[in-house]
């Protein structure tokens, strides 16, 4: 079946409010199309594109929810369901006076209320045989014992394939599309190739934004065909662990005049917020910035996941986090980063993939610098693994990165390049690829996106 494409069409108009934008979405589309030429799928503003995804997110009633909640947990009762719904083990939202559910929260509820998932909280308490071996492999490693363990050589194909659809003949597109980080910017990560593009040309943003990308321009495709994009790619992809034992060894004053401490020391609204109160609550009187993230990242474990809002319908992802009680790996690293922020301690973002066996995802993860030290990867999503007998195992995800990642964001909300000129499908992340025409953004799941592994091999160092 012909999967329908959504496509936004942004419109810039300096000093307008977006409920504006939004009450005058029907003289825009007049403005654009002619009658008789308005496709069903066009938006007018990105304002209206988060209005609907919003009510995309929260498109359960009340009592469909009740219905999926009681499949899954019988004998829940209506006032139960209030309950859960004042204690954010559901999450809702009012829209056009009536109270809608988030379409995850039946299933979220089996992971956020306490009688449901054993009383556990704290993530990590229970690591899984092969996430230890995981951790055990880059351990082993620097502990001289294991030759092999630290380091993957990854080769891979990323693909986007844009249906046929009678809207979009006689247009171009162009996609943009992961491409894993190297050198200054993922110590972790060394020799990134690109062996082979379709089409031919292609360009990549290299050090010109936050996502690292490369993109491609096709025409629309022909009606029966699909427009497609791909690159095989390879890396090497390395694991890395600092201990507390050497963090507190080397660890320095902070040179407060460096622009490295002074960039990622800064705020950057919306999702990177002073939160100075809650920060200094947690340390209290400590002032060693090591101790202080061990501090921080002790607090926020305690934040169960859950299936995640898509984070361009959320304001502020650390406050969402703090009000609603959860969040997934996105959402409590970047409270993370804004604690550490406020603390004085330089903390960035790192996301992409986890492409560990069997479990490839979408995945985003933390690092915090030391002076002295470096850069030092925190994986809070990962937690602790209280089941570990070794110390250092542990702690690891707070001093340490397994090698199977695919890191190509070192920021959130960046610009694309070459310029993306509409509106994003993901706002924030970047991780799927993003798709636009001539005349507007081509929104996922319009199109297919495709990660593959295609051999991941030890490398001996």
């Amino acid at each position: 079946m012909k999967k329908a494409i959504t496509l936004a069409l942004v419109l810039c108009v300096g000093g307008f409010a977006a409920y504006k934008l939004t009450k005058h979405a029907d003289d825009i589309r007049a403005d654009v199309f002619s009658e008789g030429e308005k496709p069903v799928w066009l938006e007018a503003d990105s304002a209206a594109a988060i209005d609907s995804r919003i009510r995309s997110d929260f498109s359960l009633s009340l009592s469909e929810a009740a219905e999926r909640i009681r499949e899954l947990h019988p004998g829940v009762t209506d006032a139960d369901i209030d309950t859960f719904i004042a204690r954010h083990y559901i999450e809702a939202k009012t829209i056009d006076g009536e109270v809608r559910i988030h379409r995850k929260s039946p299933r979220n509820l089996g992971l956020l209320n306490p009688e449901y998932n054993g009383g556990i909280t704290d993530r990590g308490y229970d690591a899984k045989p092969e996430r230890l071996a995981y951790v055990d492999s880059v351990l082993s490693y620097y502990r001289g014992k294991n030759s092999k363990g630290l380091a993957h050589k990854v080769k891979f194909r990323f693909s986007i394939d844009v249906p046929y659809d009678r809207s979009l003949e006689g247009d171009s597109i162009r996609v943009w599309m992961p491409v894993p980080l190297e050198g200054e910017l993922c110590d972790r990560q060394e020799d990134v190739q690109i062996l082979s593009t379709v089409p031919a040309d292609y360009v990549l943003s290299g050090d010109r934004s936050v996502h690292n990308t490369i993109s491609f321009v096709l025409p629309a495709p022909a009606e029966g065909d699909t427009a497609h994009f791909e690159y095989v790619g390879s890396y090497v992809s390395k694991g890395k662990f600092v201990s507390a034992a050497d963090v507190d060894k080397n660890i320095k004053p902070y040179d407060k005049s460096a622009d490295l401490y002074k960039r990622y020391t800064a705020m950057e609204a919306p999702h990177v917020v002073r939160l100075d109160s809650l920060a200094r609550a947690i340390v209290g009187d400590e002032t060693n910035p090591h101790r202080q993230s061990e501090l921080v990242a002790d607090y926020i474990m305690q934040y169960p996941w859950a299936g995640a809002r898509e984070y361009s319908t959320i304001k502020c992802i650390p406050e969402y986090v703090l009000r609603e009680r959860h969040g997934d790996c996105g959402q409590v690293s970047l409270l993370y980063i804004s604690l550490m922020r406020s603390l004085g301690v330089p903390a960035r973002w790192e996301s992409g993939w986890m492409i560990h066996p069997g479990e490839k995802n979408y995945h985003d993860w933390a690092e915090v610098y030391f002076e002295g030290v470096g850069w030092v990867p925190v994986d809070v999503s990962f937690g602790r693994y209280g089941n570990a007998s070794d110390a250092d195992a542990r702690t690891f995800y707070s001093h340490g990165m397994d090698a199977h990642r695919f890191a190509t964001n070192k920021g959130v909300c960046g610009d694309l390049y070459p310029a993306k000129r509409f509106v994003r499908s993901e706002t924030v992340d970047f991780q799927a690829g993003e798709v636009e025409c001539s005349r507007g953004n081509l929104f996922y799941p319009g199109w297919d996106s495709s990660f593959t592994l295609l051999s991941v091999e030890p490398v001996e160092y």
